[in-house]
């Protein structure tokens, strides 16, 4: 389907999944990439901020420069990435942004608990101190199995329709499963 916008002047073509957008300046012998995008936002609810316009193969730059300088000339032809606003899924996307960043400092802390294993195992503590360190190690390691639990059954707890947020949810469940697996290997070291 193609959805026309004025019929004179400097026209463009934008497609953007399966929908075709004839893009049309009236008065204006070369608008600004800044002023397309805008035009598109209008046209597709996909925000500047979220939009990649490609042309002939190369991202157009979005900003200030006239369509002409880009090398896009009336009658092209252009493909727009990019994902229409959806407050629901932005407050998911930040949700399981923010599991992901809990994850990492998880993930640091392991490392942490590796390095001071590895200490102790090379000598750099007393004797008479290691079962003291060793059950310290032990006790953090049990607490970051259960964040990293309690951080599944967030990931759990999210009904997503989204294919693009459901692909970032299970990255983030596989993430944490490695992480379960590194909490074993390390309670197998202890």
């Amino acid at each position: 389907a193609v959805v026309s916008t004025q019929s004179t002047g400097y026209k463009v073509t934008v497609s953007h999944g399966q929908q075709r957008y004839l893009v049309s300046f009236e008065n204006c012998p070369s608008p600004t990439s800044e002023e397309l995008a805008e035009k598109i936002q209008a046209l597709t609810a996909v925000p500047i901020s979220q939009q990649k316009l490609i042309h002939k193969g190369k991202q157009v730059p979005i900003g200030p420069t006239e369509l002409r300088d880009l090398n896009v000339k009336p009658g092209s032809k252009l493909m727009l990435l990019g994902r229409q606003y959806n407050p629901e899924h932005e407050e998911i996307d930040k949700f399981i942004r923010k599991i992901k960043a809990d994850a990492e400092k998880i993930s640091q802390r392991l490392e942490e608990l590796n390095s001071q294993l590895l200490g102790i195992r090379n000598g750099h503590l007393p004797d008479d101190l290691h079962p003291e360190a060793l059950a310290k190690i032990h006790k953090q390691c049990v607490g970051s199995v259960e964040e990293s639990m309690k951080l599944l059954e967030k990931l759990d707890s999210l009904q997503i329709s989204d294919e693009h947020l459901r692909k970032q949810k299970k990255n983030v469940i596989i993430q944490i499963k490695k992480l379960l697996d590194d909490c074993d290997k390390l309670m197998e070291k202890l």
